[in-house]
């Protein structure tokens, strides 16, 4: 006897749902995909009155024929794909709060210099000076799904600081995905011997201005990202901006020299024109000055906004 096209899918399709079912059973599915799956169940729904209404009808596609049935199960998978996506946007700029990490410590007699190494995934980085001169801490705000380290070391007269924030799973349940947010406060007593912050997705805010920072690196792959700059004392620095803008704050009677990294694209310069030099190959400087006290390697994206200010 033959079978008629159209009966085949419904039955692979109902071995491919428990086939999925007895995997989901034996742990092999990652939890973010059974909750995609427990959310996406009425899609059969629409499969079901799509077959009811047009599953017997036979389309052809130049010299190919196609049961109208099949089709309803591409259109039922798009829906789903776009479904999923849409709900994954809707949460992206989400701000996390089940998962909250918190470091807080008093420099010992012996440190002398501060390091900073911070790596972060969706998440905003805000940098400033501790209220006591000697206090350092760092807070992290985000999503259940990521794992954060916090860890303060001290080896001979350097204290360490090391936030790192990794993802629990390849793929985070919806109910878990979006941004977190870090908040780390830097002593003044002490310099701060390098400060390193990268982030994968997210704008990053450091406020050096009270701090003595000789070493800055930032990278962030999507997000703008705004320093103001130490005032009192010099800073070398490479900044990597991916997938925003560059802003930069220079305080009152300090002088600037802005590198282009090679490979970088070519920025809209915002700057007073009567302070500062562009040259051809795009690095900018400040006029007429022999010493600077920042200089800065920028990698910047085509069209990002390069702003310089100035100010007291």
């Amino acid at each position: 006897m033959t079978v008629a096209r159209r009966q085949i899918m419904w039955p692979l399709l109902i071995m491919a749902i428990g086939a999925v079912w007895l995997l989901a059973v034996a742990g092999i599915i990652p939890d973010a995909v059974r909750d995609l799956l427990r959310r996406a169940w009425p899609a059969l729904l629409f499969l079901f009155a799509f077959d009811a209404l047009v599953g017997r009808r036979h389309l052809r596609v130049g010299r190919v024929g196609l049961e109208a049935n099949w089709l309803g199960l591409l259109l039922t998978m798009a829906l789903v794909g776009g479904t999923i996506w849409f709900a994954y946007q809707q949460q992206a700029d989400v701000q996390r709060t089940e998962n909250v990490q918190t470091l807080d410590q008093t420099l010992s007699a012996e440190v002398a210099q501060v390091r900073v190494e911070a790596q972060v995934l969706r998440t905003s980085v805000t940098v400033a000076a501790a209220e006591a001169a000697d206090a350092i801490s760092a807070r992290y705000t985000g999503s259940r799904d990521s794992r954060v380290t916090l860890q303060w070391t001290v080896e001979g007269d350097t204290g360490t600081l090391t936030l790192a924030e990794e993802a629990r799973s390849s793929i985070p349940k919806l109910s878990d995905y979006g941004r977190g947010a870090v908040e780390i406060l830097l002593p003044t007593s002490v310099p701060i011997n390098s400060l390193r912050v990268r982030g994968d997705s997210g704008d990053v805010s450091a406020d050096l201005s009270a701090l003595r920072v000789e070493r800055l690196e930032l990278v962030t792959d999507g997000g703008d990202a705004v320093v103001r700059l130490p005032a009192r004392d010099v800073m070398q620095g490479r900044l990597t901006v991916r997938g925003g803008d560059l802003e930069l704050f220079v305080p009152e009677g300090m002088a600037l020299d802005v590198k282009l990294e090679p490979g970088s694209g070519e920025p809209e310069y915002v700057y007073d024109s009567f302070r500062y030099d562009l040259l051809r190959d795009g690095e900018l400087k400040r006029r007429n000055v022999d010493a600077f006290q920042y200089v800065l390697d920028v990698w910047l994206r085509d069209g990002a906004r390069l702003v310089v200010t100035d100010g007291p």
